[in-house]
C-alpha cells in the first residue's frame, strides 16, 4: 500500500470567523450536514439537543466538536461571549458513522497543542480579507484536525472499531467510496461499484449494508443531500443549480427526497438555517 492509499480522511472547511454572540444567538431546529468547532472566551452559552432534551455547555478554555447531523437550539448566553468557530465536513467519513459513534457534541480539554491552534487560528483568521489568505484556511484546518486527532484518541475501543472496520483503507468497500466522493453528481450504478472492489454484485450490496448500515444507493443518495445541504447555505446557486450539481435529475425530485432526508424542504432550509459566510455569519 502506497501514502497516497493511506489519505482517506481529509477535512474541507466551509467558514472560520470569530463573533462576539449575544441574545441574537438563539436559532432554533439547527441541523447541518458538516461539523461544528467552538472555542468560547467564557461561560454562558450552550446548545439544547433535540434526541434527549439535555443541554450541553459550551464552557470557555474547551474545544467544543458538534458533530454533523445533530439536531439542537441555540440558547444564547446572558453577557456578550467571544465565540471562535469553524464549520467543516470529514470527507470520507459516512453520515450512518457520524450518527452511530459521535452521536452528541464532545468537549475536549484546552491542553497545549489545542490551546496552540486555537489562538494560530484566531490570529490567521483576523481581519477583512482574512477569507483571501491561504494561512486562514490552513490555521483553521490544523486547529480541526489537532481537535480530531484527540476526538479519535478518546474513543472507547468498540468505537474506535467500528469506524477503523468501515473505513481502513484495507477496506474492500474503499474504491466504492472513493468512486461515490469523487463522482457523487453522476448516475452511478450498483454494478460498477461492485466491480471496482472486486465482487459480484449482490455480495457487494450485502457487504456494504453490514459494513455501512445502508445499500449502496441510500448511501449515494444521503451524500448527495449532504452536499446539497452545504450549497444552499454556502452559495447563492439557485435551488435548481444544486439539484442538478448534486446528481438529481429535477427540482421537484430533489425537493421531495430533501425534504425526506432534512425534515424541511431545500427553499425551508436555506431561510431558517443560521446565517454562515459573508452572506451568513452566525456560528
Amino acid at each position: 500500500m502506497g501514502i497516497i492509499d493511506q489519505d482517506w480522511f481529509h477535512v474541507r472547511t466551509f467558514i472560520s470567523h470569530e463573533v462576539p454572540i449575544h441574545a441574537w444567538w438563539k436559532d432554533r431546529d439547527v441541523c447541518s450536514t458538516y461539523w461544528r468547532y467552538y472555542v468560547n472566551s467564557r461561560a454562558g452559552a450552550s446548545i439544547r439537543l433535540h434526541a434527549d432534551g439535555s443541554v450541553f455547555d459550551l464552557p470557555p478554555r474547551m474545544v467544543h466538536l458538534v458533530p454533523a447531523w445533530v439536531r439542537f437550539d441555540l440558547m444564547p448566553p446572558a453577557n456578550v461571549v467571544q465565540h471562535l468557530y469553524a464549520h467543516f465536513d470529514i470527507v470520507g467519513l459516512p453520515g450512518t458513522l457520524v450518527r452511530e459513534v459521535f452521536a452528541r457534541p464532545v468537549s475536549l480539554p484546552f491542553d497545549a497543542p489545542l490551546r496552540a491552534t486555537a489562538e494560530a487560528m484566531r490570529a490567521a483568521i483576523a481581519g477583512a480579507d482574512a477569507a483571501r489568505r491561504p494561512q486562514a484556511q490552513f490555521a483553521a484546518k490544523a486547529a480541526i484536525y489537532a481537535a480530531l486527532a484527540m476526538l479519535m484518541s478518546r474513543l472507547d475501543p468498540e468505537r474506535s472499531a467500528r469506524i477503523s472496520s468501515a473505513l481502513h483503507p484495507d477496506s474492500r468497500l474503499a474504491p466504492a467510496l472513493q468512486r461515490i466522493e469523487a463522482d457523487v453528481a453522476l448516475p452511478l450504478r450498483v454494478s460498477a461499484l461492485a466491480r471496482d472492489c472486486g465482487f459480484a454484485e449482490a455480495h457487494f450490496a450485502r457487504r456494504f449494508r453490514a459494513e455501512l448500515g445502508q445499500s449502496p444507493g441510500q448511501y449515494l443518495l444521503e451524500r448527495r443531500v449532504a452536499l446539497a445541504a452545504q450549497r444552499l447555505l454556502l452559495s447563492d446557486e439557485s435551488i435548481e443549480d444544486i439539484a442538478e450539481r448534486c446528481g438529481f435529475p429535477d427540482r421537484f425530485y430533489f425537493t421531495r427526497v430533501f425534504t425526506r432526508r432534512m425534515g424541511v424542504p431545500p427553499a425551508a432550509y436555506r431561510r431558517g438555517q443560521p446565517d454562515l459566510g459573508g452572506r451568513r455569519t452566525r456560528g
